[in-house]
């Protein structure tokens, strides 16, 4: 049996309820023509044996009825919203959001206009101290929104922002576009199938200068991605509009020369493409996949050529999100996508996540070959704690009885990870897997989403699954994690050492004084820099605080906001760097 739906927009998709015998399964696969196919398959034998779900325990599972049309995509947001030192988890269900306990109790849950579709995205935004929580809606009728909230959920004055009840797609980033020192705001309005709009907010509303917002040809097709392309010391902004090509705005909102990069061939939809530095020349890349006529993985230029080896050809379409990470620290980004390749006989494996270099050539021991395909978020961490990074996807597959798959596979060559995969209820389509200590039990903790979908014969519901992984809860060996890698959803992807610090004995020290200190921290550099960039980061790699600007010989930056620890600093105008470790008390 297989039905064929017409979606409304080819993100939101579910399967319908078919009577199957125990190795049947369910596949959803989204048409060239903008319709989903959904059909029973056979699954291979032992496909999806009991036994492997014992390693681990599900610790809860919080679920709502879901919008029966509309289902979430690029799974859930991990952030300590209320400053005790444990994540929250931040869902969307429908027209509510909810920031859940480690227990799975709500803390609190917020009505919201229009439908949440992407996971919310959260930074400090003004440097206070305190998160602050970014939100789009959308769906039909329209009524879309975006929100900016406090902690506890308050909408922010002035906010939430309505553009005509335009639905805003995709989900808000995130970064200082305006150089001012506050966060901005950065997300796209569709307004027609030929015709949308990319904002740069500020956080009192009103648009980061008087050439914003921009008008793009299409729907804006993705998460905008956010960073320095041409290496001119301001960030730029890269999207696509799903119809009408690549472009990259400046932070006055000028397109690129050369930009938009146009082929009737390439289409683009909610890939949200990273940017690095792949060739170690300070201008960045634009690493992503595409759909359309000609589907396939691509390292765009900052000037719109493609890079040498690039682009890659697929036999079908991908809503692949990249992946991008040194994985052996040895100075070189290796690139991680997927397919939703699914073979139609029973066990025959397909390519289905890739690992590819920067010239396009395949990593050893990749591409890794599965049945069962996938197009979600790609997380990376050391999942079993046998000091081997491991890649974490879902699947576009759910069983009989409509248990889904989050798998896990060694980046060594060796296979699945014992007790992999897990099997939340519902599909995980389209979403992906966050870890983090959410119960602060000191193990690791993977939380996943996933949602049912009936097409009106039955109540959809979505859920959020939290698995204890039975291993001790390391943040340093989680380097992607979840939809675009961090809560910022900026897409850029520096080389940063272990720890933050890589040679320093190449580097001259900063003095800081006092040492340890209770939140200032104050130094001297031999002499002043023009243009240095200081950046700050946790014991456990994470960028803590990062500011440009010209240094005099003796500067302080207030930094009471960070929690209690070790933190490294690192000050780099282009030639010379200097590079410290500071105790905050």
């Amino acid at each position: 049996m297989k039905k064929t739906i017409t979606l409304l927009s080819v993100l939101f998709l579910g399967v319908a309820p078919i009577a199957t015998a125990q190795e049947q399964g369910k596949k959803a696969t989204l048409n060239e023509d903008g319709t989903i196919s959904v059909e029973t398959i056979t699954l291979p034998e032992n496909y999806y044996n009991a036994e492997q779900t014992q390693v681990f325990d599900q610790l809860w599972r919080f679920g709502e009825p879901a919008h029966p049309n509309f289902k979430n995509s690029r799974g859930t947001t991990l952030a300590d919203i209320n400053n005790d030192g444990v994540d929250e988890v931040l869902y969307g269900i429908w027209n509510t959001l909810y920031a859940l306990n480690g227990d799975g109790s709500i803390l609190w849950e917020k009505p919201v206009s229009g439908t949440i579709l992407l996971p919310p995205t959260v930074a400090d935004l003004d440097g206070d101290g305190t998160l602050e929580i970014i939100l789009n809606t959308g769906g039909v009728p329209n009524a879309g929104r975006v929100y900016l909230m406090d902690n506890l959920g308050n909408d922010f004055a002035g906010w939430p922002l309505n553009f005509s009840n335009h639905w805003m797609l995709n989900a808000p980033a995130v970064a200082d576009l305006d150089g001012d020192g506050t966060l901005d705001i950065i997300t796209g309005e569709r307004v027609a199938s030929a015709q949308g709009f990319v904002h740069a907010i500020k956080m009192d509303g009103t648009p980061i200068n008087a050439n914003w917002p921009v008008e793009i040809a299409a729907t804006p097709a993705f998460t905008p991605s956010i960073a320095d392309m041409d290496h001119d010391g301001s960030l730029d902004v890269v999207i696509a509009a799903s119809s009408a090509g690549m472009y990259i705005f400046d932070n006055q909102g000028q397109v690129f020369s050369g930009f938009p990069v146009f082929d009737p061939m390439v289409n683009y939809s909610y890939q949200s493409p990273i940017l690095a530095d792949l060739d170690g020349d300070d201008d960045l890349e634009i690493i992503g996949s595409n759909h359309g006529d000609s589907p396939g993985f691509y390292v765009m230029e900052h000037d719109g050529t493609y890079k040498a080896g690039w682009p890659i050809a697929l036999g079908g379409w991908t809503y692949s999100p990249p992946t991008v990470l040194d994985v052996d620290e040895d100075g070189t980004f290796e690139i991680f996508m997927s397919d939703r390749n699914t073979s139609g006989t029973p066990g025959a494996e397909l390519p289905v996540i890739y690992g590819l270099d920067p010239d396009g050539n395949d990593l050893p021991d990749f591409p890794i070959q599965k049945y069962g395909g996938t197009e979600g978020v790609l997380s990376i961490a050391d999942v079993n704690n046998d000091g081997v990074l491991d890649i974490i996807f879902p699947s576009v597959l759910t069983d009989a009885a409509g248990e889904g798959f989050i798998h896990a596979y060694s980046l060594d060559g060796t296979g699945e990870i014992a007790g992999f995969p897990l099997r939340p209820h519902g599909f995980t389509f389209l979403n992906g897997a966050v870890l983090g200590d959410v119960d602060n039990d000191g193990l690791l903790d993977l939380t996943a989403n996933s949602y049912t979908q009936t097409f009106g014969a039955g109540v959809d519901s979505t859920f959020v699954s939290v698995y204890n992984l039975n291993v001790p809860y390391n943040p340093d060996t989680i380097k992607r994690n979840g939809y675009k890698g961090d809560n910022t959803r900026d897409g850029f992807v520096e080389l940063e050492p272990t720890a933050g610090i890589s040679d320093y004995a190449s580097a001259s020290s900063i003095n800081i004084f006092p040492n340890p200190s209770e939140g200032i921290l104050s130094f001297k550099i031999p002499t002043a820099m023009q243009n240095a960039k200081v950046k700050i980061f946790s014991i456990d790699g994470k960028l803590v605080f990062s500011e440009e600007g010209n240094l005099e010989t003796t500067s302080s930056y207030n930094l009471k906001h960070l929690n209690n620890g070790l933190y490294f600093v690192t000050i780099y105008d282009g030639k010379n760097k200097f590079t410290a470790k500071w105790v905050k008390n």
